[in-house]
């Protein structure tokens, strides 16, 4: 897993990978085994992770599949929009590092 511009200004830990895979795919829902696999981290750490996650608000269910619960970014939470911030206004500034004009959609626009 290449480490994203916002891992690599809050953190590699497995909920920092967790956040930002739900961030990167704002609007999809996941179940629990598709973020362990797709954060390069075992099932029981993920399991236990999204537990907080859900708990916090940060991330909500959104429906049940047979015996998978789908989650999905929650969108009103602050800690979401204050990330979600940031990885606008870190990527703007590596636009402007390299020279470049970015199209970047603000959750506003999204």
């Amino acid at each position: 897993m290449e480490k994203s511009i916002l891992l690599s200004t809050i953190g590699d830990t497995p909920a920092n990978r967790i956040a930002d895979f739900f961030i990167e795919g704002r609007g999809i829902d996941y179940t629990k085994t598709d973020v362990a696999n797709a954060c390069g981290i075992s099932r029981p750490t993920a399991y236990k992770l999204m537990a907080v996650l859900a708990k916090d608000g940060f991330v909500k269910k959104t429906r049940t599949i047979g015996r998978a619960v789908l989650y999905t970014l929650n969108l009103e939470n602050t800690r979401v929009k204050a990330l979600m911030k940031l990885e606008t206004l870190l990527l703007a500034q590596s636009f402007e590092e390299v020279g470049a004009k970015p199209k970047i959609r603000t959750a506003a626009s999204a």
